[in-house]
């Protein structure tokens, strides 16, 4: 269904003077080309990626705001977007219209100068499907080509709109969601074809990759991320476990076009009870190279043999030229959950180096790019470890920001210890398989980092009451890092010394991505706010107290100007 020219609940925030009228629309669409696409990095005036370019950079080359008047930023408005789910969502922004992914509700095009809403589209999905996902109705972003806008769903669909009035093109039925099949990644288009990776890793699913025409949503290739036998990496899965492997691609991929590669970090195997699994259990916890015109293959690197611990690598991998041994060395960067950042070659996934970024208690990982852990870090049947960080990360799925001129990565980061222990659990469809249990015994707290990847090491860092959990980061030209917390606040950084220069609170809890844009001549701010995810449902103790009294749920919209 869709609601065109219409707005929906919205309403001046108290710094605003009134609330905006909708004049009719004057912007229009346009196309999404492939060199676009290709050279989204150097365009500061559209935000096309989830990730602003291929390469997830979250970096924008708009410089109009600034660390010197950054401080004048003011809300234009603030849209109510009709739910009460958690807000994980990039906007995206082409030409003046912004498209919002409202968790796996609706799709909305806003014109972004008015806060006019030009159409939405209502995801009609089971009432039972909440029930095979872990984390409630998550939705990240789209994928824009040509004049069609992408979404997948929560009950494992695909979807083609016309980017223009929201109607539907097509849509496709890619997998069985009561076993547990979900998406909740932003697909991203490449060479015309729209590559998505399901979640479901809690569910015993095995990691599924696929690529579809973008004209016919037609597959193009599928890819599994854990083998089955006769396949390369079945050996490393004892007593048949790969069956039920897990190793869900759940984040957005990244692109290299200049090799024809696409990045995918691969999720826990299942389940966490390590002692049913033995091996390492490739190609779980890993980082994949895929031929982005076959899906084939091209190298890996495991992070994690036989996790134990819920350390997914399905963070973002950022293609960075960085300076090794007075050399430059073509990259690709993750800040893991296991609190290293990495850095591997990305033309043969070869381990280049890693240092924490946040607090590690477990080990270390060595020159060689293996782990080194203590004895009692290592959870198992009938033995509890207590090990920092926890299964929500050093950094979660929250994207981090890299300035390509600096190489300084912002990361949003954790400081979340947990105690757990593994148990038996047997496979059943459309129930968590996890074979663990244990709790989180304090509230956990964050940090906002700065990591200078040439020199291997921690720029600076500023402490937060709540972990970044969630909360992606953007960096300008204008010398600013952004990120949302769960108080609701969106504040600016100095990239240099991470002074906060300017803060504004949102309605509600931030766990999505700030962007800025230009529309006609003008930069502008905007970031979703409404609490929600895994980390209320996940985290118990966990949670800060203040959280609890201070942070109601409800989905907005704010987009900010300078002011005089």
């Amino acid at each position: 269904m869709k609601i065109a020219k219409t707005i929906v609940g919205m309403f001046a925030m108290a710094t605003a003077a009134t609330a905006l009228s909708a004049p009719v629309s004057a912007v229009e669409w346009k196309s999404v080309t492939e060199e676009r696409l290709l050279n989204a990095a150097k365009d500061g005036n559209d935000w096309l990626i989830y990730g602003r370019d291929y390469g997830a950079t979250r970096y924008s080359p708009l410089d109009q705001i600034n660390t010197g008047n950054v401080a004048k930023l003011k809300p234009l408005y603030t849209i109510s977007l009709g739910s009460l789910e958690g807000q994980a969502v990039t906007p995206q922004v082409n030409n003046g219209i912004m498209i919002v992914a409202v968790s796996s509700e609706y799709i909305d095009a806003f014109e972004v100068k008015t806060g006019e809403r030009l159409w939405r589209y209502e995801i009609k999905m089971p009432a039972d499907v909440t029930q095979f996902a872990c984390c409630g109705k998550l939705a990240k972003g789209v994928a824009l080509w040509e004049d069609k806008v992408f979404a997948l769903t929560l009950d494992a669909r695909a979807i083609a709109l016309n980017a223009k009035d929201g109607s539907l093109i097509w849509e496709k039925t890619l997998e069985d969601y009561k076993a547990g099949y979900t998406f909740t990644m932003a697909p991203v288009a490449v060479k015309g074809k729209i590559l998505a990776g399901f979640a479901g890793g809690e569910f015993g699913v095995i990691g599924q990759i696929v690529a579809l025409d973008a004209t016919s949503g037609n597959e193009v290739w599928k890819a599994s991320t854990i083998p089955q036998p006769g396949e390369e990496g079945y050996d490393t899965w004892g007593k048949d476990s790969a069956k039920y492997g897990g190793g869900a691609a759940w984040l957005t991929t990244t692109f290299d076009p200049d090799q024809n590669l696409t990045f995918w970090g691969t999720g826990n195997p299942a389940p966490w009870n390590s002692e049913m699994r033995p091996g390492d259990n490739l190609f779980s916890n890993s980082v994949i190279a895929l031929d982005a015109d076959s899906g084939k293959r091209k190298w890996y690197f495991q992070h994690i043999p036989n996790d134990a611990w819920d350390w997914d690598s399905m963070n973002e991998n950022i293609p960075v030229d960085v300076d090794v041994d007075g050399k430059k060395v073509k990259a690709i960067a993750n800040a893991h959950k296991n609190g290293f950042m990495y850095l591997n070659d990305r033309t043969t996934g070869k381990f280049i180096r890693a240092n924490s970024f946040t607090t590690v208690d477990w080990g270390t990982v060595t020159k060689e790019g293996k782990l080194d852990v203590k004895a009692d870090k290592r959870p198992g049947v009938n033995k509890a470890a207590t090990f920092c960080p926890s299964y929500f990360g050093g950094k979660d799925w929250a994207h981090m920001a890299v300035n390509p001129g600096t190489n300084v990565a912002f990361v949003p980061a954790n400081e979340i210890c947990v105690k757990l222990h593994h148990e038996e659990t047997q496979y059943k469809k459309g129930t968590m398989y996890l074979g663990a249990g244990g709790e989180i015994e304090k509230p956990g707290t964050g940090k906002f980092v700065a990591f200078d990847l040439n020199a291997n090491k921690v720029a600076w860092t500023v402490e937060t009451p709540s972990p970044l959990q969630s909360g992606s980061s953007l960096a300008t030209a204008g010398g600013l890092a952004f990120v949302g917390d769960l108080e609701g606040y969106l504040k600016a950084y100095d990239q240099k010394t991470g002074k906060v220069l300017w803060s504004h609170r949102t309605p509600s809890g931030i766990i999505g991505g700030p962007v800025t844009f230009a529309v006609d001549g003008k930069q502008y701010v905007a970031t979703p706010s409404g609490y929600g995810g895994a980390f209320p449902l996940w985290a118990g103790k966990g949670v800060p107290e203040h959280l609890k009294r201070n942070i109601v749920k409800g989905a907005t919209l704010t987009v900010y100007e300078l002011g005089e």
